[in-house]
């Protein structure tokens, strides 16, 4: 036992000593952290939480690496669409491995292997490998491009046309569900699948996507497309982003870098996962953005960072619901539905429903189908639902 005078001199050493070893512990912690963020090419403190921002880059293998060290400091994530890059197993890999070192998320456009692709190795062998290779990093296959809009502008990618006409509307949706899936059904095996599209998003999730894009472009309207996707990931309990594409058909193409910020931050309050900007073609060099833009991006990049995301805008758990299997756009009276019928007697009705419903909740707002699974489950989605035939 110590002297009673030196107790107090020996609590004092004694508390010292512990506090140095807890200062000198916390260092060699923060070291270890430290060393470890830097060789995990993963690691970002910046990142938004569960939120993808980036740019697609359909250039050449040089290309694309020059778009990724112009936005790596802001961005996370990169699509490779460029079907040249992709479809070569050296080309692809030399990019992917650029974006996992510079610590980006990827996604990469693939096609069918069949006959009539160019590809030069299984994409569902390599699907497998870049999951251990890359991890988290590689998020999935981007495959096939806007599957509804071609279908109800019967061009393009479709699965079936006035030649090989559906009976009525549920057999067109069965049909376009069906055949779309037997494109899909040996990559949904083996790793996720994205689109981007600007209608018929609730079928694309019938067929199997994970994650839809929906296109804010042209003169669409953002509120519109937003519930539509919005609304068909949600019954379905899946994700959804937005991807910014063209607003002209002839240079500049893309809107101005004012306007870009506002459709990011309108996605991105809006509770979309991924916002991508569709950069294409090659008009510069990285692409067709130009350096306004990417000082938008990198704008909106802080934004998100500093602003904490809620899942949806919509709020008051709302839902629109238009009838079951009605394959159209909601645009206007000129689309066809399903590609293949005028507009019917229902059509001024439910276009000016939906357009109401719109104006009223905005962003806020989900537009849904009256499926059975609809009736069953809506509310473990929604607090009330508003019919496309109710009289309220």
């Amino acid at each position: 036992m110590y002297p009673v005078e030196n107790r107090g001199l020996n609590r004092k050493i004694l508390v010292f000593s512990v506090v140095a070893l807890l200062v000198s512990a916390l260092f060699v912690s923060a070291g270890f952290w430290a060393l470890s963020q830097s060789q995990n090419p993963q690691a970002s403190t910046a990142d938004p939480a569960d939120f993808y921002l980036g740019v697609t880059t359909g250039g050449n293998v040089s290309e694309a690496k020059a778009v990724i060290d112009k936005v790596k400091g802001y961005t996370n994530i990169v699509a490779f669409t460029s079907l040249e890059v992709t479809t070569n197993r050296t080309s692809l890999e030399e990019v992917a491995d650029y974006a996992y070192s510079n610590g980006l998320s990827f996604l990469v456009q693939m096609v069918y292997p069949s006959p009539f692709a160019s590809l030069n190795f299984d994409p569902f062998e390599w699907a497998s490998d870049a999951k251990v290779k890359y991890g988290g990093q590689f998020l999935g296959y981007y495959l096939y491009d806007e599957p509804g809009g071609n279908q109800l502008e019967g061009a393009g990618f479709i699965q079936f046309d006035s030649s090989s006409m559906p009976y009525d509307y549920r057999d067109a949706a069965n049909t376009y569900v069906y055949y779309l899936y037997l494109q899909m059904r040996d990559f949904v095996k083996c790793t996720p699948l994205f689109t981007s599209d600007y209608a018929l998003y609730w079928y694309d999730y019938e067929a199997g996507y994970d994650t839809v894009l929906c296109q804010l472009g042209w003169n669409n309207s953002r509120p519109l497309e937003i519930a539509l996707c919005r609304g068909a990931a949600e019954m379905h309990n899946k994700s959804w982003g937005a991807i910014l594409t063209w607003t002209y058909q002839h240079p500049p193409y893309m809107e101005s870098a004012s306007e870009l910020y506002a459709d990011m931050v309108t996605a991105y309050n809006a509770g979309a996962k991924y916002v991508l900007i569709f950069n294409y073609p090659q008009t510069g060099p990285y692409g067709v953005l130009n350096e306004d833009h990417f000082n938008a991006i990198e704008d909106f990049w802080n934004y998100a960072s500093q602003t904490p995301q809620n899942k949806t805008s919509n709020t008051q758990k709302t839902a629109y619901v238009v009838p079951d299997n009605y394959g159209w756009g909601f645009r206007n009276l000129n689309e066809k539905i399903w590609g293949v019928w005028e507009a019917d007697e229902l059509s001024p009705a439910l276009l000016s429903g939906v357009t109401g419903f719109v104006q009223t909740y905005g962003d806020g707002s989900d537009i849904i189908y009256g499926s059975p699974w609809t009736q069953a489950f809506y509310r473990l989605h929604y607090d009330r639902l508003i019919w496309w035939n109710s009289t309220e």
